[in-house]
């Protein structure tokens, strides 16, 4: 079921149990993991409804059924104008094809730099350079180069009106069973590091291996640009309150990180 983000924006969540994630925090389990509770690593799509609609990401092929009895329940008899996968990947891209087949007049934008990726037909589409900004009729996106990439083919989006910040594989993080689809100011306590780590450090492998100095000054680039009310991950719970706030606090997951916290026991 779609959940509503602002006026007009929806989330749509495909929600996969991680028994491997479970067992391993249940040996040593940190303050934000309940021993009795399965992890969940979540993909997510956003719609945006205005005079003309676009959807961020597509969630896996696992999810079709759920994407599309989600875009019906929203849409209705309306079509789907724009269809923006974030990077070629199957949580991201997986249903791209799929649902060009099912609105045949809708437009597939993707990034205009980085490398093509034949797989998903991604370079077919309308290549969208960073910066270049599309009018909705009631919203309005711009497209962004992704700051912390996970392919080279990559594309990050800010809704304007609604100042909310949509960063793919960035700041994403698991949640537990019962927390699906909850807000991070509905959760009982709020995202710690710890727990952002145990995605971040899984999907952006390459963050090991950085210099955090450039990295923090990134992020303090991207909160004095965007200044964000609302960040939208692709996988885990949107930062609906304090985002700025969620983003500084992402320079203690990147310390944790490159200081080796946690990865030895990774799996």
């Amino acid at each position: 079921m779609p959940r509503k983000i602002g006026p007009d924006i929806y989330q749509i969540q495909q929600c996969i149990d991680k028994p491997v994630m479970s067992e391993g925090l249940r040996e040593d389990p940190p303050d934000w993991y309940d021993p009795d509770r399965l992890v969940h690593v979540c993909n997510n799509a956003y719609l945006i409804v205005g005079d003309e609609t676009l959807l961020y990401d597509t969630v896996s092929p696992g999810a079709r059924e759920q994407l599309m009895d989600g875009l019906d329940e929203v849409l209705g008899e309306r079509g789907l104008d724009y269809v923006v996968p974030s990077h070629p990947e199957a949580p991201h891209a997986g249903n791209a094809n799929a649902l060009l087949r099912r609105y045949p007049d809708a437009t597939l934008l993707s990034s205009a730099y980085g490398r093509g990726e034949e797989l998903y037909y991604l370079d077919q589409g309308r290549h969208v350079e960073a910066g270049e900004t599309l009018d909705l009729g009631g919203y309005t996106v711009e497209f962004l180069r992704a700051a912390f990439p996970d392919t080279a083919f990559h594309i990050w989006m800010k809704e304007h009106t609604s100042n909310t910040l949509f960063t793919a594989d960035w700041m994403g993080a698991p949640h537990v069973d019962g927390e699906c689809l909850l807000f991070s100011d509905e959760l009982d306590s709020p995202l710690s590091p710890a727990q952002i780590l145990e995605f971040q450090a899984r999907a952006l492998r390459w963050l090991q291996y950085c210099d955090p100095e450039p990295v923090f000054d990134t992020i303090d680039d991207l909160i004095e640009t965007h200044d964000p009310d609302i960040v939208c991950p692709a996988h885990g719970t949107v930062y609906r309150e304090d985002a700025t706030g969620y983003m500084e606090r992402m320079k203690t997951v990147i310390e944790m990180i490159t200081t080796g916290e946690r990865l030895a026991e990774l799996k």
